[in-house]
């Protein structure tokens, strides 16, 4: 009996075994099914011959777990999908979820998947959609998942809408992120009551709206908070201070308003902090010192007013500290930290003289202090700080001569030292720069010539700008050794001399150049994220006759501007090879001759500017090939001729643009020529009929003097009775007027 009962019992076993496998078998089946059948709806990938080119693994003849970006249980069900970057070009609308009973994570980020977020979707902890071409709304059927979901990114797509209310089901959430999105609408409060496990929340680059929820302080374990370039307003809520966990806020980039809460104070474990680009209002709070982990501050672009407090000191590990663009006003508070990697303090009201901690701080490579009320001598340490890239000291009231460096080597790529009080010779400090891109020494008092191993020891120079100082001396040749120069600034100088006709080695500014920007990149590491610091590079030009600030478009402002000098000679033609130039500005020179008959190789030319020169002969007809010029300055030459016609010159309607060029004629002038002939023809003879009708108006005035003479003369000498009559009509009048002469 005993032994009937062991074979019954085994039987069972082996026959719910079999039924196992049957079953599991069937499942295998179908989910392979399932995934060859969206396979096929998927669109070649990087221009691959056939469709789904990444999974050429995926074949009804191999097993389903060897293929490429499947993970199975024991059994052989599917478990993750994971397939990021691949190149994947289709929808999920073929990719029946609902058939993986045993799938927990699906990752397709980086591809070029589009459609909307399929609404089946059950057993998942792990769902990550970002950096595709999602479409739609996040679907309310998402808290389906329950507690079971973790991890959801379904950032960087087209999604809009608001964020659902009822994904606070998801009672298990670790990691939230919708950034980079068009969603719109408040960020429910529930979602921070309801999510006790959050750590991570990333809703920046959307257009949010509303407030920050107070509801956040419920989120106990919440380190990140992201909520940057969003249309969030309102005061930055107290219960903030709550979360004590919190180690990266970011809320920049909104409309928040009100001053910084006392409680940020209580975020001991913020390592960074960045509320930028706000309209924040009051003084920076005492509390902020508390923050002693703080690696990142970033308040710039507020209204931030007062002194910065000087416990800032006791943040010894801050390496970016920027509060620019504010109100804030007294000295430099003294810096503690020996770790700055990037300092902005610029567009405020800080008074006093250079900082020396600065100079000590031996990993530092971007100093702002533009645009204040600084003043003294620079430090000679400031040229010892070996990592410095960026120096912008520009706009503020430092004095005297530029002292030399003990380094022989500088990492300088950019060195703005304009519009300050600095005097003495051209810097010999730069010798040492052969990085140099930038250099703007514009608007001081030096006294010197240019150097002329300024064309060998800056050799990758792009910028240089040196107006309105006391520099004199002729241009030096050398210049035309910078063949990546695409902008010269010499004007409001003393230069005398020639233009060097070799400046059209300057090669850079031969060829139109791209769009690209001039950025300095810092890149670090903050709990263990890689963060990037961009610093955009500006330089300040004439442009169209007015001085613009233009950031980061730098390779656009080709040009040369040399005007407001003593310049004399002809303009070497050789300059109508550079015809990548925007702007052209020789005037207020003593410069002769000619206008360059090529002149309309400078096909990109915006602004030219020749004015106030005596220059001579007639305009060049190539001008009117100048397709893009906006901006024309003759006047105040010895030009003649005809004005050139041609549909962009027709635009320039402005007389005085041509004005005191006594022999022009056309349009736009009011003198119009005396015949349809070229501009020599029209010159001689506009020239030639003033000079007949001159001499025709002095033979009529001599004639009629010659006629009247001898009207009168011409009888009195042929005739005697005339002349006695005549005489004695002068005697009777001679002696009337002696007798009432004596009557009186």
């Amino acid at each position: 009996m005993a032994l009937r009962t062991r074979n019954q019992s085994s039987f069972l076993k082996a026959f719910f075994l079999l039924l196992l496998c049957i079953s599991t078998s069937r499942g295998t089946e179908q989910e392979a099914g399932s995934l060859l059948r969206w396979k096929s709806t998927l669109l070649p990938a990087n221009g691959g011959d056939e469709p789904s080119s990444p999974l050429l693994s995926w074949l009804a003849t191999k097993p389903m777990c060897s293929w490429r970006g499947i993970m199975c249980d024991a059994t052989g069900r599917v478990t993750e999908l994971s397939l990021p970057g691949t190149g994947l070009h289709g929808t999920l609308s073929a990719l029946d979820l609902a058939a993986f009973p045993a799938l927990t994570k699906l990752d397709l980020h980086n591809n070029n998947i589009s459609g909307s977020i399929p609404a089946n979707i059950s057993s998942l902890t792990y769902l990550d959609m970002s950096q595709n071409s999602l479409s739609g709304e996040i679907p309310d059927t998402l808290p389906s998942m329950k507690q079971r979901m973790r991890y959801l990114n379904l950032s960087a797509n087209g999604l809009y809408g608001s964020i659902p209310r009822s994904l606070s089901n998801m009672r298990g959430m670790w990691v939230f992120d919708v950034s980079r999105n068009k969603l719109t609408g408040a960020i429910p409060p529930d979602l921070f009551m309801n999510w006790p496990e959050i750590t991570s929340f990333y809703a920046q680059n959307n257009s949010l709206t509303g407030s920050i929820p107070p509801e956040v302080s419920n989120a106990s374990k919440l380190q990140t908070l992201f909520l940057h370039r969003n249309n969030l307003y309102g005061k930055i809520t107290v219960e903030i201070g709550r979360v004590a966990s919190l180690r990266r806020l970011m809320l920049s980039s909104n409309s928040l308003t009100g001053p910084i809460p006392h409680s940020v104070g209580n975020l001991t474990s913020l390592v960074l902090l960045g509320i930028f680009c706000n309209n924040l209002i009051g003084k920076i709070p005492l509390e902020i010192a508390n923050l002693t982990a703080l690696e990142s501050l970033d308040l710039d672009t507020n209204q931030l007013e007062g002194e910065v407090p000087q416990a800032l000191s006791a943040l010894q590990n801050l390496q970016f500290l920027d509060v620019s663009n504010n109100k804030l006003s007294g000295v430099i508070p003294y810096l503690n930290t020996r770790k700055l990697l990037a300092i902005s303090l610029a567009n405020n009201s800080f008074t006093g003289v250079f900082p020396i901690v600065l100079c000590q701080q031996l990993y530092l490579q971007i100093l702002d202090l533009s645009n204040n009320k600084l003043y003294g001598k620079l430090p000679r340490c400031l040229w010892n700080v070996q990592d410095l890239l960026f120096m912008d000291l520009s706009s503020n009231a430092f004095s005297g001569n530029v002292q030399m460096s003990k380094n022989f080597s500088l990492s300088l790529e950019s060195v703005h030292l304009a519009n300050n009080r600095l005097s003495g010779g051209f810097p010999h400090v730069l010798k040492r720069c052969r990085r140099l891109l930038i250099l703007d020494l514009g608007e001081n008092n030096f006294s010197d010539t240019i150097p002329s191993w300024i064309g060998f020891s800056n050799p990758l120079l792009r910028v240089l700008i040196l107006r309105s100082n006391m520099l004199h001396g002729s241009i030096p040749w050398q210049l035309s050794q910078l063949s990546f120069l695409q902008l010269l600034d010499l004007s409001g100088n003393s230069f005398m001399g020639s233009i060097p006709r070799n400046f059209s080695n300057l090669i850079s500014m031969m060829q139109p150049k791209p769009e690209f920007n001039v950025p300095l990149e810092i890149s670090y590491q903050i709990l263990h994220h890689l963060v990037l610091y961009i610093y955009t590079e500006r330089i300040n030009i004439n442009w169209k006759r007015q001085y613009h600030t233009f950031e980061g478009t730098i390779a656009l402002m080709t040009g040369i501007d040399l005007s407001s000098n003593y310049l004399s000679g002809d303009i070497p033609p050789e300059l109508t090879k550079l015809v990548g130039l925007r702007f052209l500005n020789l005037s207020r020179n003593c410069l002769s001759g000619v206008i360059p008959e090529d002149i309309g190789n400078l096909v990109v030319l915006e602004t030219l500017d020749l004015s106030l020169n005596e220059l001579s002969g007639s305009i060049p007809s190539s001008i009117s090939e100048l397709m893009s010029l906006n901006s024309l300055n003759l006047s105040n030459n010895h030009l003649s001729g005809e004005v050139p016609t041609g549909s962009q010159l027709q635009t320039l309607v402005d007389p005085s643009i041509y004005s005191n060029n006594f022999g022009l004629c056309g349009f736009p002038l009011d003198i119009a020529c005396s015949d349809g002939s070229n501009s020599t023809a029209a010159l001689f003879g506009h020239s030639h009929s003033q000079e007949i009708e001159a001499l025709i108006l002095y033979y009529f005035v001599l004639a009629g003097l010659t006629f009247g003479f001898w009207l009168w003369t011409g009888p009195l000498l042929l005739f005697e009775s005339w002349r006695v009559t005549m005489f004695r009509c002068v005697d009777h009048i001679q002696d009337r007027a002696a007798k009432w002469i004596f009557a009186i």
